[in-house]
């Protein structure tokens, strides 16, 4: 199954969440492509995959290119992503499930006692990787992690101000 118009899709933006390289397998069968956090100063990316089984069902998936961590999925048919539109529409629908599933998330882990009880707090405190449930960071990735949980923590305290 062709999705005619695929590197079209190449600019798509939304929520800060941008596409960008997509490309497919010589069969048509698979396509990728990279989606770029705009929102952030390194610009995170996420691998998006949509493939398509023998029974013309489209899985379309997204997950960390660092950690390789599933962020979010869904099961399609042709007709959910016939036109780029609607594509863009499924796109939009899955970037807002990863968002919300990672806010609900990090409410869960923070608890409602404001900024100074947050995640970060948690994670330079106690050495704990609260994103995948270890019980120590490497080396490599606390930084990293540490400034991706800052400035989501920054997200939510901004968001629960406007509330």
């Amino acid at each position: 199954m062709k999705i005619k118009g695929w590197e079209k899709i190449s600019g798509f933006t939304y929520k800060g969440f941008s596409i960008v390289n997509p490309i497919h397998d010589a069969n048509e069968e698979v396509y990728y492509a990279t989606v770029l956090n705009l929102n952030q100063v390194y610009k995170p990316k996420w691998d998006m995959v949509l493939s398509i089984s023998v029974d013309d069902v489209i899985t379309f998936r997204i997950k960390d290119n660092e950690s390789k961590h599933p962020l979010g999925k869904v099961h399609l048919t042709k007709v959910n992503i016939e036109t780029l539109q609607q594509f863009r529409e499924q796109y939009e629908m899955l970037v807002d499930d990863i968002l919300e599933e990672a806010q609900s998330y990090t409410k869960t882990k923070t608890g409602t006692t404001g900024p100074s009880q947050g995640i970060i707090n948690q994670v330079q405190s106690t050495g704990t990787n609260v994103l995948y449930g270890s019980s120590s960071l490497s080396t490599n990735t606390s930084a990293h992690l540490i400034q991706t949980l800052q400035t989501l923590q920054q997200q939510i305290d901004d968001y629960n101000k406007k509330l």
